[in-house]
């Protein structure tokens, strides 16, 4: 009989089952979380919570230092591509036009000096001959360089006053001077009209007609074919006596900004159709 007691006496302990309370809780946890979000429908029918897409976009952040280097360097690049080939096309711009102005300059020169010499006019001198040509062609030494200078009488007079008349005789000249504020040479005209070669007469200043010389020389040649690099036809006793060239070669070098050891060369031939 004791054991008939003890026996319902005895009670039986269980382990309660914490892990399906936990569920429980978390899916009412979850179901009121779901109760409370914004649910909108899309083109394709299916259903997207609005708070899942405001966290899509809380995920989604700026620029690293990183990816800013990396734009500024290809930015770097690309301004330094047009600089180059902005800076190429205006430094060739300004080149074809400083050319353009030498060759003006230089064509106009050369022109100028093929009228004058190709009006080449014949006097009386003192004994009366007629026939005679005055034409004086030498080297000029200035500092350490050293240019041609001419002068002759010629048809080719240029008025620059309303009392003057055109295709006078005058006595020309062509020489080069120093320009000292430019520190280079610079080739003068000079012009003086009258009845005859003066040879007392003042053939200095006249205008500049062309500037920044480096070489002007010239070059006589007979009618035989001799050359030489003067002339001088009031000298006496030589085949050059009142006489001028056949040809006469003239050189003209102008400086190069851009490469001082490259000039600027021009030359021409001037045949002067006279015979003594």
């Amino acid at each position: 009989m004791s054991r008939q007691l003890m026996k319902k006496n005895t009670c039986v302990f269980q382990q309660p089952n914490f892990t399906g309370l936990f569920k429980n809780v978390q899916m009412q946890g979850a179901q009121k979380k779901a109760s409370r979000d914004v649910y909108f429908n899309t083109l394709s029918g299916e259903f997207y919570s609005a708070t899942r897409q405001m966290s899509v976009f809380q995920q989604s952040r700026g620029f690293t230092l990183v990816e800013i280097l990396v734009a500024i360097f290809i930015l770097s690049l690309v301004m330094a591509t047009v600089y180059v080939s902005y800076s190429g096309t205006l430094k060739t711009t300004h080149q074809l036009e400083e050319d353009g102005t030498i060759y003006k300059m230089a064509r106009a020169s050369m022109g100028r000096m093929i009228n004058d010499l190709s009006s080449l006019q014949a006097y009386s001198d003192s004994s009366g001959s007629s026939g005679s040509f005055d034409l004086h062609a030498g080297i000029k030494k200035i500092g350490s360089r050293e240019f041609h200078s001419l002068s002759f009488w010629s048809a080719s007079h240029l008025a620059f006053s309303e009392n003057e008349g055109e295709e006078r005789p005058a006595a020309i000249s062509y020489y080069v001077q120093e320009d000292n504020e430019r520190k280079s040479f610079s080739l003068w005209r000079s012009d003086a009209s009258g009845s005859k070669p003066d040879s007392t007469k003042n053939t200095e200043g006249g205008f500049i007609i062309c500037q920044n010389i480096d070489s002007f020389r010239l070059t006589f040649y007979d009618a035989s074919g001799g050359e030489t690099d003067s002339w001088d036809s009031s000298a006496t006793g030589t085949d050059q006596t009142g006489s001028a060239p056949a040809v006469i070669k003239i050189e003209l070098s102008l400086v190069n900004p851009n490469d001082p050891e490259k000039p600027y060369k021009f030359m021409t031939n001037v045949f002067l159709p006279v015979k003594k």
